[in-house]
């Protein structure tokens, strides 16, 4: 047996819809003993109201928050210093944030980009609420209106987060260093009694890049980005070119 983690976006779906190919496959894995992992940076409720037919476990906001058959194997919220200090930041640029708790989203900043937030996620609060009653916060999305802002902000956050863009979407998830995907990853791998050698990864994006790191077989699919592909284990078709399945059939899965 084996613990196999999947990305979300460009790797196990487009939005919200998996290949039939990738969801067969992954249903043979399980059915074999296998377990299997969403790993994303999305946050808890949303991986497992999309895709929870699709996994015994989930690692959410980029790494911070992982559970498993109801208990949690990871709980690493970011330091509200922190996040007092990454808000500070996004505010000189005039972004908008929604910042994730393990099953809320709360918005702030700028308000013209609140629409979109809850176009992806749903329903937001207000993140000042949050900030005033001390929720445990995990990750977050920033929104901005170019290119050239989102490359601004992440030079601004440069050293203390990590900017992962969402295509052409004017949104990013945002990993804050010093725990991610691959950290998760490992430990999870570690509680539920596996070895090192046992543990695979999937991926598409540099926030995926940790994890791929982390394991010891980690697979980049075709449409993934150069540095990804550079420091994988196998390089697979692309996600509508039956990815997922080439890889999981190339380590015989």
């Amino acid at each position: 047996m084996s613990v196999i983690f999947f990305d979300i976006d460009g790797t196990l779906a487009t939005g919200t819809a998996v290949p039939a190919s990738a969801a067969a496959a992954v249903e043979r894995a399980r059915a074999a003993g296998n377990y299997v992992f969403i790993c994303t940076g999305r946050p808890l409720r949303y991986a497992q109201e999309h895709f929870g037919a699709y996994a015994d476990g989930f690692v959410c906001s980029n790494g911070r928050l992982a559970v498993c058959d109801g208990r949690a194997l990871v709980n690493r919220p970011v330091d509200a210093s922190q996040v007092e200090s990454i808000l500070r930041v996004l505010d000189e640029h005039g972004a908008g944030y929604a910042f994730f708790s393990q099953d809320e989203l709360y918005y702030g900043g700028n308000e013209s980009y609140r629409h979109v937030a809850e176009q992806a996620n749903g329903p937001t609060r207000n993140l000042a609420d949050a900030l005033t009653a001390g929720t445990e916060l995990y990750s977050f999305d920033i929104y901005f209106r170019s290119a050239e802002e989102r490359d601004a902000i992440a030079q601004a956050l440069d050293g203390v987060c990590l900017v992962n863009p969402h295509g052409p979407h004017p949104s990013a998830d945002v990993t804050v260093l010093g725990y991610g995907k691959g950290d998760a990853a490992r430990d999870v791998t570690a509680a539920l009694g596996f070895a090192h050698e046992q543990s695979y990864a999937f991926g598409d994006g540099i926030n995926d890049l940790s994890m791929i790191q982390a394991v010891a077989h980690g697979v980049a699919m075709g449409n993934a980005v150069d540095e990804l592909k550079a420091a994988a284990e196998f390089v697979t078709t692309a996600i509508d070119n039956d990815g997922v399945a080439n890889g999981l059939a190339h380590y015989g899965f």
